[in-house]
């Protein structure tokens, strides 16, 4: 090679070779990624590699990479906020939700958990969500009791719908009526909104049973009996409240009130052996 051909041929300079270096946030979703790939694999393999046991042990390996990357990622249950919470029990809620801290939020059923906290007495309607990274938020409301059923020796709280609560907070609600009957619930707000027109009335009232499944006998606080009619039983209880006002009806020797027949109030003297007046069951 002479000096001439030296010279023209240049040194080229040597390739550097880089190595991909992936963002942090994106370490999540490759493991994710492998996670898939693994899945596909084991979706095509054959009758030799279910048997083998390399199916299970492949599935298994994709499932600590999809944990893996949820976790580094941050997804995982770090705080359970509840709304709305004031008769339910805590305990109650926790069983119900079956959310721990740590759990995979993705990982978290939603659904199943809204449907296992209406089952509870006390709930009317729940909303369950998922907040990302780290937040489960349960919004309840709940029902608000009118009366309190007797029904075979146990007292168990009803809202206006008639929807059974439970006994559970029974102690902080015993200034509501007492009603009995199959079919009491089912008709306790009406009973109570017709109680409430005459306040001073309703005081005095202890209890309500249904007869016959259309209509209410009141037990006063005295012992006296009201029969209210199947028609118009608010009619009627006004009338109750106008005799009261003028002729004390309460306070005199009677041991029943008929208020059935419509316009009249029909009065039954209590007989002289058992003139005194008469105790009314407690709550136990």
């Amino acid at each position: 090679m002479t000096a001439a051909s030296k010279k023209s041929v240049k040194k080229q300079p040597r390739k550097m070779v880089r190595r991909r270096v992936w963002p942090a946030w994106m370490k999540p979703a490759i493991l994710a990624a492998g996670a898939v790939s693994i899945v596909g694999i084991v979706a095509g393999a054959g009758w030799w590699a279910q048997q083998s046991g390399w199916v299970d042990a492949a599935l298994a390996k994709a499932n600590a990479l999809y944990v893996d990357g949820n976790r580094l990622a941050g997804f995982v249950v770090d705080d359970v906020l509840v709304e709305g919470r004031k008769e339910t029990s805590k305990d109650t809620l926790i069983e119900a939700l079956r959310i721990r801290r740590g759990d995979l939020i993705f990982g978290v059923d939603v659904e199943a958990a809204r449907k296992r906290l209406e089952e509870i007495g006390w709930v009317a309607s729940v909303r369950v969500e998922r907040h990302l990274p780290d937040t489960i938020r349960v919004a309840i409301r709940e029902r608000i009791p009118v009366a309190v059923w007797q029904k075979k020796g146990k007292f168990l709280l009803v809202d206006a719908g008639g929807v059974v609560i439970g006994s559970e907070g029974f102690e902080r609600f015993k200034n509501l009526k007492i009603v009995i009957g199959k079919d009491a619930p089912k008709h306790a707000q009406a009973l109570i909104a017709m109680l409430e027109r005459q306040p001073s009335l309703m005081a005095r009232v202890k209890a309500a049973v249904r007869s016959g499944n259309r209509r209410w006998n009141l037990r006063m606080d005295n012992g006296v009996d009201v029969q209210l009619p199947e028609k118009d039983p608010f009619a009627a209880w006004d009338r109750l409240a106008a005799y009261e006002k003028q002729h004390q009806l309460l306070d005199r020797d009677i041991g029943r009130i008929d208020l059935r027949l419509p316009g009249r109030v029909v009065v039954e003297v209590r007989p002289v052996e058992t003139a005194t007046p008469r105790k009314t069951g407690s709550r136990t």
